[in-house]
This record gives C-alpha cells, structure tokens and sequence, in this order.
C-alpha cells in the first residue's frame, strides 16, 4: 500500500470526524455477527439448528450484501484515518495543546473548549493551528 502524505487541511478535517469515525467503528464491531448480510444465531437452540447453504435469488439479500461490503471497506477507511491522527498525537507538546487536541479528538466545539479552558475562542483557533503545525512535521 502505498503512504500517502497527508496535507493541513485532511489533517484537521480527520480531528474534527474523529469523534464519529470511532463510534461509526464501535458500532460495526458490535454487529460482528453479522455473516455475509446474514444475522446468524450465537445463542440458545437456534445456534444449533443447521445454516443454510448456497445462495438465494432474494433481491433484499442481494441489498444487505451491498450494503455490508459497502461498509466494511468504509469501515476500513476510517480505521485508516484514525490510525493516521493517532500516530502523530505523541508529537504534540504544550500541556494547552494536548488539552486542547484531546478535546477536539472527543468532539468538542471551540466554543465550548474556550469556555472551559476559560481562553477565548481566538486563542483556541491560534492552539489548534499549532497543533496541526506539529502534527504535520
């Protein structure tokens, strides 16, 4: 696979859709039951009944197929984009930035990291841009 570089501007875009990219991903790892767009039983004699066996004309088969290859690969996507923000946390220095960082990376606005940092909403812009001048070295 080849690296790709990562400019300022996808490096901020990546901090803001962390929050959402996490939860999007714990929500499909709790759907691990699902088996090529099938729900298959884990649990009571259900579990123990035979499974089906080859493929079906079903047009809504077909569908929840789509959908769930469709989102595998977008799930691997975000899983991408995280790994990447992730990796240039450690570069960060400044107690302010890393408060800061940490809390755009939980999905906080920059009002409301201004108003609990009590620091105004310019000085909050001005910490962010150092720490996307950081995180991109």
């Amino acid at each position: 696979m080849a690296k790709h570089m990562v400019n300022r501007h996808t490096l901020d875009q990546m901090i803001k859709d962390y929050h959402w990219m996490i939860k999007i991903i714990k929500e499909a790892e709790t759907d691990k039951a699902f088996i090529n767009g099938i729900k298959v039983a884990s649990y009571g004699i259900e579990s123990t009944l035979p499974k089906a066996s080859g493929g079906t004309s079903d047009p809504v088969f077909y569908e929840v197929h789509r959908r769930t290859q469709f989102s595998s690969l977008r799930i691997q996507q975000y899983c991408r984009k995280i790994l990447e923000v992730q990796k240039r946390i450690p570069l960060v220095v400044g107690d302010r930035e890393i408060e800061v960082l940490h809390r755009l990376l939980d999905g906080d606005s920059m009002r409301s990291i201004g108003k609990h940092m009590n620091l105004s909403s310019t000085t909050i812009f001005r910490i962010r841009n150092d720490i996307l001048n950081q995180m991109i070295v």
